[in-house]
């Protein structure tokens, strides 16, 4: 475990204060509130030393630049895992998250449900080992300035 600093803990703060999954730039505008002089160069050196320590995680979108969130920590007495049963949270030892990503303005949330076991949409014979949930729309605050959402994809 690194030792504490300002800005250590200013790029970790900014996890709470923002309560959402964050870019690094995200991460510098929140961290400046704590120390104004924090540069993007030394939120990355905290970042890759965060995910070092297992305290943040990294989240990867199709197409969109690396986003980090506080890792889980997994409790030894919890045995209902999101996806329990697919063999992906109970071989892992931890759940895992989805999101939405708001395509107006880009910011993603953690979703705080899991759709549970997807063994049921696989074709016959296959076997699931883990899942990956992301929705796509508006946000709150978008869609209460009025945003549009973009035209959808045509369903397959």
């Amino acid at each position: 475990m690194q030792r504490l600093t300002r800005q250590r803990n200013a790029v970790f703060s900014a996890f709470s204060d923002a309560g959402r999954v964050l870019t690094a730039p995200e991460i510098l505008e929140h961290a400046r509130a704590i120390v104004p002089e924090i540069s993007l160069s030394t939120v990355y050196r905290q970042v890759a030393l965060l995910l070092a320590d297992g305290e943040i995680a990294k989240v990867e979108l199709p197409g969109e630049p690396a986003r980090y969130e506080v890792a889980c920590k997994a409790d030894p007495h919890d045995h209902h895992s999101h996806g329990a049963g697919e063999g992906e949270a109970g071989a892992a030892g931890h759940h895992h998250h989805h999101y939405f990503h708001c395509s107006h303005c880009g910011q993603v949330f953690l979703l705080h449900a899991c759709p549970g076991p997807m063994h049921d949409l696989a074709p016959k014979g296959f076997q699931v080992t883990h899942h990956e949930v992301t929705l796509h729309g508006l946000c709150a605050v978008c869609v209460e300035a009025g945003a549009k959402a973009p035209k959808a994809h045509p369903p397959h």
